[in-house]
C-alpha cells in the first residue's frame, strides 16, 4: 500500500481563478456606481425624485384626506401640511425636504392656484398664500406653490431644473392636467 499525503493549501491555478472572479465582480460593481458623469444626470435625477415624491404626496393626501402642498425656495423645496389653519413644515418618510447644490438650480416658471380655488372665500384658507399682517415678525410664513388636495388633484405648474455646467442637461417637470406629471428633456410648449 502506498501512503498518500493529503493536499494542504491551494494551487496557483485555484488562486488565479479566484482573483479573476473577484476582478469581474469588482468591475461590474464599478460600472453600476455613478461616476464622473453624475453632474450630467443630476438634473434628470432631481426631476425624477420630485416626480416620485409628488406621486407619493398625492397618495398620502388621498389616504389621509389631508391637504398637502409643495413650497419652493432658493435652496430646493419642502412639503407642507395644512394644520391649525396654517401651512406647517412636513417632514415625514418619503416627503423630506430636498436641498439643491451647485450646479443645480430650480426655477418655478408658472403655477395656477386659481384652477382649484374656484370660490373666492376659499382664498383665505387652504388656497390662501397667507396674510403678512397676521404673522409675527419672528415667524416665517409658509407659502405653498403647488397644492395637493385630498381628492388627489394638484395645481398646475411648470418647473425648470437647470444645470450650470451643462445646458443640455436641463429638465422640466410639468403637470399635464391636475392628475398627470411629466419630466421633459426640452422646454414645454406654452
Amino acid at each position: 500500500m502506498t501512503n498518500r499525503r493529503q493536499q494542504q493549501g491551494f494551487t496557483l491555478i485555484e488562486l488565479m481563478l479566484v482573483m479573476a472572479i473577484l476582478g469581474l465582480i469588482a468591475s461590474s460593481v464599478m460600472l453600476t456606481l455613478p461616476g464622473s458623469n453624475r453632474q450630467q444626470n443630476s438634473a434628470q435625477d432631481s426631476a425624477i425624485t420630485l416626480q416620485q415624491q409628488l406621486q407619493y404626496a398625492r397618495e398620502y393626501a388621498m389616504v389621509r384626506q389631508q391637504p398637502l402642498a409643495l413650497a419652493f425656495n432658493d435652496n430646493g423645496y419642502e412639503f407642507l401640511v395644512w394644520q391649525d389653519e396654517s401651512w406647517q413644515s412636513f417632514n415625514t418618510r418619503g416627503l423630506k425636504p430636498q436641498q439643491t447644490e451647485w450646479p443645480l438650480s430650480w426655477q418655478l416658471l408658472n403655477q395656477d392656484m386659481a384652477q382649484l380655488a374656484q370660490n373666492e372665500e376659499l382664498n383665505d384658507g387652504v388656497f390662501g398664500r397667507g396674510d403678512d399682517s397676521e404673522q409675527d415678525d419672528d415667524s416665517e410664513i409658509k407659502r405653498p406653490d403647488v397644492l395637493i388636495l385630498p381628492s388627489g388633484e394638484m395645481t398646475a405648474f411648470t418647473l425648470k431644473i437647470e444645470n450650470a455646467n451643462d445646458i443640455a442637461a436641463e429638465r422640466w417637470v410639468k403637470t399635464e392636467n391636475s392628475w398627470q406629471l411629466v419630466v421633459l428633456n426640452e422646454a414645454p410648449e406654452q
